[in-house]
C-alpha cells in the first residue's frame, strides 16, 4: 500500500474516489465536507435538508462524476454525532471505509482525517486509526495491499500531526514493510 499526504485543496487531486466523512448533527457539513458541499453549490446541504443524507454512523453514499472537483466519485461515510466519535469509531469507519473501495474495485483514494479540527481528539491518533483501519481490511489480500495507493488529505497547518499519526502508525503496527510511505520521509522530522 502506497500511503500519501495532500496539502493541496481537496478538490483538486486526480483520485478514483475521495472519501470524507459526514456527522450527523453537523448540519450543513463542516471541515472539508463543507468545503466541497460548498465546491458543489451546496448539493450535500440540499441532500441533507430533503433527508436523503443522515450521517449516521455507516451510512455510505457515493456521488459519481461530481461536477467541480476532480475525482471520479465522491463517497460520503456516516460518522453519526460528532460529541460520539473516537478512537475505535474512527478505526471501525476506516475499516468499513476500505471495504468499501475494494467493493467497488478502486485502487487509489483519498481520505480526510475525520473530525480534524472538529473534535478534542489528537490528530496524531486519528491518523493512526484511520491507517491502522484501511490496513486491516487490506493485508488480507497480498494484491490488494500491493495495489492500493491512499492518500490522506490535511491542512500545511496540520502536516507534522498526520506525519505523527503515520510514524505512530509505523512503530505500533507490524505491516511487514506492506505500507509504503517512502515519499514521505521528509516529511518526518
Amino acid at each position: 500500500m502506497q500511503l500519501n499526504i495532500s496539502t493541496e485543496n481537496p478538490d483538486l487531486p486526480q483520485n478514483e474516489c475521495l472519501v470524507l466523512g459526514l456527522f450527523a448533527d453537523e448540519k450543513p457539513p463542516r471541515g472539508t465536507c463543507g468545503f466541497i458541499d460548498w465546491r458543489l453549490n451546496g448539493m450535500i446541504s440540499r441532500e441533507i435538508k430533503q433527508g436523503r443524507i443522515s450521517g449516521e454512523f455507516k451510512e455510505k453514499i457515493v456521488i459519481p462524476y461530481p461536477q467541480g472537483i476532480s475525482a471520479e466519485m465522491l463517497l460520503l461515510f456516516g460518522l453519526g454525532n460528532s460529541s460520539d466519535i473516537n478512537y475505535d469509531k474512527i478505526y471501525n469507519a476506516a475499516y468499513l471505509i476500505a471495504e468499501v473501495i475494494d467493493g467497488m474495485s478502486l485502487h487509489k483514494f483519498a481520505f480526510e482525517v475525520c473530525g480534524e479540527n472538529r473534535s478534542s481528539l489528537v490528530i496524531a491518533n486519528i491518523v493512526e486509526a484511520m491507517v491502522t483501519g484501511v490496513f486491516d481490511f487490506i493485508s488480507t489480500d497480498i494484491e490488494k495491499i500491493s495495489n492500493m495507493t491512499c492518500c490522506i488529505v490535511t491542512s500545511r497547518a496540520h502536516l507534522q500531526e498526520v506525519s505523527s499519526g503515520i510514524q505512530q502508525f509505523k512503530a505500533n503496527v507490524n505491516d511487514k514493510g506492506a505500507v509504503d510511505v517512502g515519499e514521505l520521509e521528509n516529511s518526518f522530522a
